[in-house]
């Protein structure tokens, strides 16, 4: 790596894995940047242990929890583990994603320019997460702020972790990164970006439309059905929560509610999609947090979608 103004300390990366049909590419390329890589597998069973052990065989260090517990608890496991090992720097990653060789140098960098320019910042992500670009408004000469941040690709100092907290297990999956965000932002310590730096990234599977939606959506990315409930929970708790940021989670909300519209649109059966939007609404009041019911999840893994998968 290049050397760097910004102090002693390691810089380790942790991989959330769930049923990897093979060894993630991401880990070579991590091998040169980081001073360690710590995989946390979250629950995939024991059909999963001949990739974890290939993992494991190759120097990672592989942390294997005995059940689902979702992203929050996967990733906080991880950067235990990495912070134990004295790491100054935790750089986080799904199973599917991609980067370039100097992709932590670029991260770091643009957190040496913000403390450069005085600017008070926390985590660092790149410009582009896939199609997704995450930048916002300047902060001085070179240093952006992040509209939203995504964490896979996210370079956390662990002095913000001493001072917002680890991730929201109880959220599960989906904004948990965006409660992270936003809790990093209200200690003045903002998420910014790399400037023209991308993650390439798998953003679910695409489905090719037929009928009257698809003269408007011909192609489209559709989540794993079970993800609409936590989507609908979250965003209801995120508003609540975080009422400082009411005009972005407003614009956010409206979005979400959109395609909430279309996921129904194409489920099948619809009423399924229904309930399982309901429910998450209904419990984001209530403040419950947590895996969903048993009776709920099995219910999410009856949903098709009524749409044709595209290639990989």
């Amino acid at each position: 790596m290049t050397p760097s103004p910004r102090g002693p300390g390691s810089i380790w990366a942790v991989v959330t894995v769930f049923r990897p049909s093979g060894v993630p590419p991401l880990l070579a390329q991590l091998r040169t940047q980081v001073d360690g890589v710590i995989v946390v597998d979250d629950g995939s069973g024991p059909g999963f242990d001949a990739v974890l052990d290939s993992i494991e065989s190759s120097g990672v260090v592989v942390l294997r929890l005995e059940r689902n517990s979702g992203i929050g608890s996967a990733l906080n496991r991880g950067m235990r583990h990495a912070r134990q090992a004295g790491a100054s720097w935790i750089v986080t990653f799904d199973q599917d994603s991609s980067i370039a060789h100097d992709f932590v140098d670029a991260l770091l960098s643009a957190s040496d320019a913000a403390a450069a320019e005085d600017v008070s910042a926390g985590p660092v992500v790149p410009e582009y997460f896939a199609s997704v670009r995450q930048a916002g408004r300047r902060e001085g000469a070179s240093t952006v702020l992040a509209a939203h941040a995504i964490q896979s690709g996210m370079l956390i100092p662990v002095s913000v972790l001493d001072r917002v907290g680890d991730m929201d297990e109880g959220l599960f999956i989906d904004l948990v990164d965006t409660d992270f965000e936003l809790r990093c932002a209200d200690a003045g310590l903002p998420c910014i970006v790399a400037q023209g730096l991308a993650l390439e990234h798998h953003l679910g599977a695409r489905y090719r439309v037929r009928g009257p939606l698809g003269r408007v959506l011909p192609v489209l990315t559709l989540s794993t059905p079970f993800r609409y409930y936590y989507r609908a929970r979250n965003r209801i708790i995120i508003e609540r929560r975080h009422r400082g940021h009411g005009p972005r989670l407003r614009g956010e909300g409206i979005a979400d509610r959109i395609y909430f519209v279309i996921a129904i649109a194409l489920a099948s059966p619809r009423s399924t999609m229904r309930r399982l939007i309901r429910d998450g609404r209904r419990d984001g009041r209530g403040e419950m947090t947590g895996p969903m019911s048993p009776e709920l999840a099995a219910a999410a893994a009856s949903v098709r979608w009524r749409a044709e998968r595209l290639p990989d």
